[in-house]
């Protein structure tokens, strides 16, 4: 099987295409989840809107008590529409609430794989305004539980969206940070979906593309504002979700989530502090697979690409190491048993226990 992934039936990409929202809706209530600062934005959208409408908040690095809350206050008023306006967080938070508002039990229950996620009922739609994790696309929610530090993801049937409308417009309003934290977590996606255990010829071909587009144009839309760098930034982040909704990811994402939600990382900058060390190892392990991933990306040798990779980081101020977040050896345990994830099982080199505590050891 060539694609095996499921991917949202309609979906959209180009400028202005964000106001095709409305003509998704069926008829009824529309619940619109979206980070603070698009309220505004999503007021203006729903001024002019004949069918009732609530926006609620989501924070970053999705919590699960936020899910919980507005579960509480959401559950019995009938929404039939549901839609993610946002980054990562509020497009999962629109996910994880199209599944669990006729879910009879609490989110933990469905969160820590007690019970298994109803049939989705309402209309989902997602609209991204940064260009990183692809959510628009994929299948499932990350969340975080801060009272546990557990980060993973919810999974079930009917978490496709019915429609994704990919806007490159949204992306030139988003600070530096986050467009460089958003970007770094999209090139992590591509490469990890090229290099999974589970990629095809297709999804190779479609990270790679995805790949090469985050690569030539993240300084570009970031240091000159250039509208089609942040049309490329858009489309790459997009063809990401593509992919790793078939292939999966790999090592930076398997580590990265235990790691972020122990220390209060956040996820894109944790996955580019991540990115070198793992691709280096795991090219070391093979490295004919590596040098067709560089290839396929527009450089001549894995060395070149990785040399790449390092100018952008230095460029935007990524860290070398994780000591300024605290991480220290007391952490590793807690990483070491949280991190055997889908993502870390895609990855073709096995990191055995002892091997993630010295990969920690470098960069603590």
């Amino acid at each position: 099987m060539l694609f095996n992934g499921s991917i949202p039936e309609n979906i959209h990409f180009g400028r202005k295409c964000r106001h095709l929202w409305k003509n998704f809706l069926i008829p009824g209530k529309v619940l619109l989840v979206c980070g603070r600062h698009s309220v505004p934005i999503l007021q203006a959208e729903t001024a002019a809107l004949e069918q009732e409408c609530k926006i609620v908040t989501v924070s970053g690095e999705l919590p699960l008590s936020e899910i919980e809350a507005i579960l509480n206050s959401v559950k019995n008023d009938g929404f039939t529409n549901i839609v993610g306006w946002g980054g990562g967080s509020a497009m999962d938070g629109a996910k994880a609430l199209a599944a669990l508002i006729t879910a009879p039990l609490p989110a933990a229950e469905y969160f820590y794989c007690r019970a298994e996620l109803p049939k989705r009922e309402c209309r989902l739609i997602l609209i991204p305004t940064t260009a990183g994790t692809g959510a628009e696309i994929t299948a499932n929610a990350v969340i975080c539980d801060h009272a546990t530090n557990i980060k993973q993801s919810l999974r079930g049937p009917g978490m496709t969206a019915d429609a994704a409308l990919v806007d490159p417009e949204l992306l030139e309003a988003a600070p530096e940070k986050v467009t460089v934290s958003a970007a770094f977590d999209a090139l992590t996606q591509a490469l990890e979906s090229f290099t999974s255990a589970r990629s095809t010829a297709l999804t190779r071909s479609i990270a790679a593309t995805a790949a090469a587009l985050i690569l030539q144009n993240l300084e570009s839309a970031v240091c000159h504002q250039t509208p089609a760098a942040f049309d490329a930034l858009a489309r790459g982040s997009m063809l990401t979700g593509i992919a790793f909704a078939s292939s999966g990811l790999g090592a930076v994402h398997g580590l990265a989530h235990p790691l972020g939600s122990l220390l209060s990382i956040p996820h894109g900058k944790c996955c580019a502090i991540l990115l070198l060390p793992v691709l280096k190892r795991n090219s070391a392990a093979d490295p004919e697979l590596f040098t067709a991933l560089a290839q396929e990306c527009g450089y001549s040798s894995a060395e070149a690409l990785f040399a790449e990779i390092s100018v952008l980081q230095k460029k935007f101020d990524i860290p070398q190491n994780f000591k300024k977040y605290g991480l220290t050896p007391a952490d590793y345990d807690f990483i070491v048993k949280n991190c055997r994830s889908g993502s870390m099982k895609c990855n073709r080199k096995f990191y055995s226990d002892d091997d993630i505590r010295e990969l920690f050891g470098e960069l603590a």
